[in-house]
Order: structure tokens, then C-alpha cells, then sequence
């Protein structure tokens, strides 16, 4: 009884949380000039600086996973299909997901250790005693520049994808490129469009959000860091599952 009354307890705390921050969001006010340098740096952290590593990933990825997509497609007799299975597979599923994991292992670690970092030092408490918004001055920008940063990414990784595809077809099926395009522009439609930017908003908002509140739950302790971040990440990522296989249960409705 005391392990499920602690279990609805922590759950109503974090979604009050994810609530008050959705408040902020939608408030103008919040948006004051110290709010956007920081979320003008956090934007830079967050997809800037991964953007080489990540457009090398991504064409390796996209000339691989690609061909291998023709290869199973051609071999059961699916030609007729191909662009729609690519688009399916590459805009709606591996473009988001992958972008959610990457931006994950990279930001959402140290989002959490920066936190947790701040609420072992006091630096919170120091904040709060000046009247500084935690909520407007730390967790809005990096939850924006999550969104933010994940949607544009997961936009990029799927053209760069799609772009790269076509070395494949080129040198296996002998098609030209004005065949490769007429393919995937014939095939993708609204709702993949949709189905990209809705998943890259949700993957961005808990990757920021989760390891937020991961830090601020931390002990004050320095040997609780570790803790709260192995932590985050295990709930971050248990997160991002169930936002893909919840798509997935959606779109096959």
C-alpha cells in the first residue's frame, strides 16, 4: 500500500509539473529577454553542434537502410510499393525516433546532470531567493529548444535520408533521379507530414521535460548525481517507446 500511495503520489507530482511548464509555454509573459539568450544558446547546444556528426549519420544511414528496404521490397514483388514504404519507414518511424535518441544521449544526460548539479550546489535556491522563475529562466528554454531542436533535426535526418536513398537506386535499379523523385513525391502525403511533426514535438518536449524533473528530484548529495541521471534516462527512455508504439497503435486505427 505505501509503494503504490508513494507510486500516484510521484506520478501527480510530475504530471502537475509537466502541467505548470505547459502554462509557461503558452504564456507571453515568460518570453522576456534573458528567457530567449538563453534559449538561443540552449538551441545552438542542443542542434547546432551536432548537425556534422549528425548529417554523416544520416547518409550513411539513408544509403543503407534504403537499399536494404529495396532489396526485401523487390524480393517479395513489392515494386509497386517502394516509395510507400520507404516514406512510411523513413518520415513516419526511423527519422524521429532515431533524431529522439540521438538528442537523448547527447542532451538529455547532460540536461539532467546540469540540473541536478544546480539543486546540489543550492544554485536553485539562490535563484529563488532572487525572485528569478526557474521555470522561465532554466526549464523553458532547454524544453523549447528540445522541441525546437528535434523537430528540425528529425526534418532534416528524413531529406538528407531520402537524398542519400537515391546513390542506392542508382547503382542497383539503374533508376534515374527523376524516377526516385517522382516516387517518393507520388507517395508521401499529409499525414506523414503530420505524423513527423507531432512525433518530433512529443519526442523533444520529454526529452527535455523528463531529465528536468529528474534533477530537481536529486538528493543533496553528490553520490546521488549518478543516480538521478541513470534514472532519467531509464525513464526517458521508457518515454520514447511508448510514444512510438502509441503512434504506431494510432496510425494502424
Amino acid at each position: 500500500g505505501d509503494k503504490i500511495i508513494k507510486s500516484v503520489s510521484s506520478n501527480f507530482e510530475f504530471f502537475r509539473f509537466t502541467f505548470i511548464c505547459l502554462l509557461h509555454m503558452i504564456n507571453p509573459n515568460s518570453y522576456n529577454p534573458a528567457m530567449r539568450m538563453v534559449l538561443i544558446k540552449q538551441i545552438y547546444f542542443t542542434s547546432v553542434g551536432i548537425i556534422p556528426l549528425f548529417i554523416t549519420m544520416a547518409i550513411l544511414f539513408g544509403s543503407i537502410i534504403i537499399g536494404v528496404v529495396i532489396l526485401l521490397a523487390t524480393e517479395y514483388s513489392l515494386q509497386d510499393k517502394i516509395g510507400s514504404i520507404i516514406i512510411s519507414f523513413v518520415v513516419d518511424e526511423f527519422s524521429p525516433f532515431f533524431t529522439a535518441l540521438l538528442i537523448s544521449l547527447r542532451s538529455g544526460a547532460a540536461v539532467n546532470t546540469e540540473i541536478a548539479v544546480m539543486n546540489v550546489n543550492k544554485e536553485l535556491n539562490t535563484l529563488r531567493k532572487y525572485k528569478i522563475d526557474l521555470i522561465d529562466y532554466l526549464f523553458l528554454p532547454r524544453i523549447i529548444s528540445g522541441i525546437v531542436s528535434v523537430t528540425a533535426l528529425s526534418i532534416l535526418f528524413a531529406i538528407i535520408m531520402l537524398s542519400s536513398g537515391y546513390i542506392f537506386t542508382l547503382f542497383y535499379m539503374n533508376m534515374d533521379l527523376h524516377t526516385y523523385k517522382y516516387l517518393l513525391i507520388n507517395a508521401i502525403g499529409v499525414k506523414d507530414i503530420v505524423t513527423l511533426l507531432v512525433k518530433g514535438v512529443a519526442f523533444g518536449f520529454v526529452i527535455m521535460l523528463i531529465p528536468i524533473y529528474s534533477g530537481l528530484k536529486t538528493q543533496n548529495s553528490y553520490t546521488a548525481i549518478p543516480i538521478s541521471v541513470l534514472n532519467g534516462m531509464v525513464k526517458l527512455f521508457i518515454a520514447i517507446f511508448f510514444i512510438e508504439v502509441a503512434s504506431l497503435l494510432i496510425q494502424s486505427l
